[in-house]
């Protein structure tokens, strides 16, 4: 066979194999969607696996694969999965979040606060990562640190009632009932049946508390 001729031989089977290799990870991919979708985690699972050893993108199947690991209860592997998709994509966030949201089932509280300020790290104004990190510190009476996210995440979203009320909630925990005053003004007026809200009006307001609207 002639040198040129061997050359277009060996590059047409060389775009075949890629071809080839291109419609087996897709099929696996999709196959692992229409699993997940019927329930079947462990099915969906090792088709995103079959997807990776067909050349699929392994931080795609790594991402997925923590995903599924994490709705099928199996925290650990979450933990591998979701581990291994972070080193792989420093700058992504979603292992961050995948992995907040296993530590959350398992209710280990350092490391969801280790694994939400990682995620803060890539986007320090995650609205959710906010609120966890500072509900943690708050609980662990760190409150002045549990402020500073508390005040992030309300100046994010004034109107947000949750949001208002731990930023409130901490500047009482610190003493400074005066500067919570304006958000529980606010959460009488928007949300005074939200949790706690009339405690901390109460505090903040010393006195009897506002008559309902058409008993004044």
């Amino acid at each position: 066979m002639k040198p040129h001729l061997l050359i277009l031989a060996l590059a047409f089977i060389t775009t075949a194999h890629a071809a080839d290799k291109l419609a087996a990870s897709a099929e696996a991919w999709q196959k692992s969607i229409t699993a997940e979708a019927s329930g079947d985690y462990p099915g969906a699972l090792e088709s995103v696996l079959a997807f990776k050893s067909a050349g699929g993108e392994t931080y795609l199947a790594a991402v997925r694969a923590g995903w599924l690991s994490y709705l099928n209860k199996d925290y650990d592997k979450a933990v591998q999965f979701y581990t291994t998709a972070a080193k792989q994509e420093p700058r992504a966030l979603t292992p961050h979040l995948g992995l907040v949201s296993v530590y959350q089932a398992q209710n280990k509280t350092d490391d969801i606060l280790r694994a939400a300020r990682a995620g803060l790290n890539l986007d320090q104004f995650n609205r959710p990562l906010l609120l966890i990190a500072g509900e943690i510190l708050y609980n662990q009476k760190d409150y002045r640190k549990a402020e500073v996210y508390f005040e992030r995440a309300h100046k994010l979203q004034p109107e947000d009632p949750i949001a208002m009320s731990w930023f409130g909630w901490s500047h009482i925990s610190q003493g400074q009932a005066k500067l919570a005053a304006p958000a529980f003004e606010k959460l009488m007026q928007i949300n005074p049946e939200g949790y706690f809200v009339r405690d901390g009006y109460a505090i903040t307001h010393p006195g009897p508390p506002p008559a309902p609207p058409g008993r004044r």
